[in-house]
């Protein structure tokens, strides 16, 4: 287990020997004299028993075990109803069901959530006399994505914006590539001492890293988006018909998941190039250059 991490007087982070790429990630407690509240619940690290643990948004690998981890849990009100119970994740992942499901909640340890309540996208948590954990709301990832800021040690911990070369996900039936990019838009206008993500990257010291770091994540959004453009050069196509040829997904292995998510962020790529007037309707679910 690695040592925990000091990122403040108030806040830390931690996580296990298998480190933070998912399934795993990063465990952060934030505290001030016996009062503890945790910034998601994690799988591979230890954590401290706490107050209240808030959750940044819905999706299995943030809620490990975590009706045990605190006294009080809450998310935002967006993402509440996937947190209480199987059939309100299942709604807003969209996926169908199948033998995943049963695996996915006994590699998570997940359990419904029905005493959970929800905060605003306006929410301050006062930990302690001195500490605040402030909202930042960042939609698209899922609705209710958040990330949070803690004051006064100025660290702003940015959950699923993860800045991993694979880019941004918005894959859920719920999710939003137009509310995707206006929350990345946000993260850049927020300067803090500290940015840290649930998986992969940081924590960054130096805000011009940061910025360079999350411009090449952006990045990603636009090299997808030209990717659709080429595909649809040579054709009419679907949704379905961009699956596979690297919108998303790099060749290779692929997690079972990965055709139906694909073709819905595609889809979201296809809506948006028709808003954007680069692309058209065509006969059926077909598209084609405008």
């Amino acid at each position: 287990m690695i040592t925990p991490i000091a990122l403040g007087p108030h806040i830390d982070y931690q996580y296990g020997e298998s480190g933070r790429n998912y399934p795993y990630g990063a465990s952060i407690s934030v505290h001030d004299g016996s009062d503890i509240v945790l910034l998601d619940a994690s799988l591979g690290a230890t954590r401290p028993t706490a107050d209240l643990l808030l959750l940044s948004h819905y999706h299995e690998d943030h809620v490990v075990s975590a009706s045990t981890a605190a006294a009080d849990i809450a998310v935002h009100e967006l993402d509440l109803p996937a947190v209480q119970s199987w059939a309100g994740y299942m709604k807003h992942v969209g996926l169908d069901p199948g033998e995943w499901e049963s695996a996915l909640q006994s590699d998570f340890h997940w359990s419904p959530l029905p005493h959970a309540t929800a905060f605003g996208s306006d929410a301050v948590f006062d930990v302690g006399a001195r500490t605040r954990i402030r909202v930042i709301p960042l939609p698209g990832h899922t609705p209710g994505h958040c990330g949070f800021l803690v004051e006064p040690d100025d660290v702003l911990y940015l959950a699923d914006v993860d800045l991993s070369s694979f880019g941004p996900f918005y894959g859920d039936r719920s999710s939003s590539l137009k509310d995707t990019r206006a929350s990345l838009a946000r993260c850049a206008a927020i300067e803090a001492r500290v940015y840290l993500t649930f998986h992969h990257k940081g924590p960054y010291t130096v805000r011009s890293e940061f910025l360079a770091a999350l411009a090449d994540y952006i990045a990603v959004l636009d090299q997808r988006a030209d990717r659709v453009i080429d595909l649809l050069g040579k054709g009419p196509r679907s949704a379905a018909n961009l699956v596979g040829h690297g919108v998303i997904y790099r060749p290779g292995r692929r997690p079972g998941f990965a055709d139906e998510m694909e073709a819905r962020m595609c889809q979201l790529h296809l809506d948006d190039l028709v808003d954007r007037g680069q692309a058209l309707k065509a006969d059926g679910d077909l598209y084609e250059l405008a």
